[in-house]
């Protein structure tokens, strides 16, 4: 019973840390993006830029929301 218990702690140890990944993930692809919105465009206030950067953030809540869809079905 013991192990039992054990190995029912450990899937749900994995199981809450892989959630944690698609969440990294996400948000190194948004940073990246908003990194290179900045070197693109030299002045933050360009237009552009902004729209640059609101395309980056609207990217990264499609990545969370895409994530949790699928990690929500995997369970």
């Amino acid at each position: 019973m013991r192990f039992l218990i054990m190995l029912a702690l450990v899937v749900l140890f994995c199981a809450s840390n892989a959630g944690a990944d698609w969440k990294s993930d996400c948000e190194q692809k948004y940073f990246k993006a908003i990194e290179e919105c900045k070197s693109r465009f030299n002045d933050p206030n360009d237009p552009q830029c902004q729209a640059c950067i609101a395309q980056a953030k609207a990217d990264y809540k499609s990545c969370l929301h895409d994530a949790s869809d699928e990690w929500d079905t995997e369970r």
